[in-house]
């Protein structure tokens, strides 16, 4: 499967390009695609939501992906503030599928299930949106190359080289136009993702800030995701990271999500 989800690189990457994939886009987007990939992973995470005006809010959240035949799962668990405590939310792909989202509401002691139609909106009222915390294939997607040996002017990349590639879903439900990848040249992670809505202009623009390796896996431990409809930002930071450390499957259940 393509993969670059949350608890692993935190998004998954759609957009849009040229109607006809390119060989040396597709190559590109393959070799990012083939790298190392844990079974399973877990981490305690901080999400900071930064609105227009500066003022923050931080939240707490406990964040499982695990990896079997056929099929992938990601839960994610609010522990903190009181008024997000308890929420839920649970997704799994199945090979040939669309993915199925589900999020339970305690103070309602509800769950809601995510229709396609709503997959555009904001998760949980941060900059990511319901769309962005699905798993895609490799085949879902067509691929174009722009440039290569690009750099980027934030420290954060300094030194480093990049191929510029753009994504267009085949789904024509998703919700972006557009994307652009910025490839790093020597490990082959997306480590900018650049997003574009129907009406062409630029929507996101996603960082991968700090990028580790542990246990043989690229993992940004840091993201940051600016929206620039809304002039806001989501700053997410991934701690305790473990790898391959065995996430029990009963974790990935209806009972747990609803527990």
């Amino acid at each position: 499967m393509y993969r670059q989800m949350i608890i692993a690189a935190v998004l998954v990457v759609f957009g849009a390009t040229l109607a006809f994939a390119d060989p040396k886009g597709e190559q590109i987007a393959r070799l990012h695609a083939d790298l190392k990939k844990a079974a399973d992973t877990s981490a305690v995470a901080t999400m900071v939501l930064i609105d227009a005006n500066g003022s923050r809010k931080t939240r707490s959240l406990e964040m499982f992906a695990k990896t079997a035949p056929g099929v992938e799962y990601s839960f994610i668990n609010f522990l903190a503030p009181a008024d997000v405590a308890g929420t839920k939310f649970l997704t799994i792909k199945k090979d040939g599928s669309d993915s199925e989202q589900r999020l339970w509401l305690p103070a309602l002691k509800k769950t809601r299930k995510i229709a396609a139609s709503s997959k555009g909106g904001d998760f949980m009222g941060s900059d990511l949106s319901y769309w962005d915390m699905e798993t895609h294939e490799f085949g879902d997607l067509d691929y174009a190359f722009l440039a290569a040996d690009q750099s980027l002017p934030d420290p954060a990349f300094k030194g480093m080289k990049f191929d510029k590639i753009e994504l267009k879903p085949k789904d024509s439900s998703a919700p972006y136009s557009k994307t652009i990848a910025w490839v790093n040249q020597d490990n082959h992670y997306y480590y900018q993702i650049e997003t574009y809505g129907k009406d062409g202009n630029l929507w996101k623009t996603i960082q991968m800030v700090k990028v580790e390796t542990l246990g043989g896996v690229l993992v940004a431990t840091q993201t940051l995701v600016e929206n620039h409809q809304k002039n806001s930002k989501t700053l997410l930071q991934l701690g305790k990271m473990k790898i391959n450390a065995g996430v029990a499957q009963d974790v990935f259940s209806i009972q747990n999500l609803e527990r």
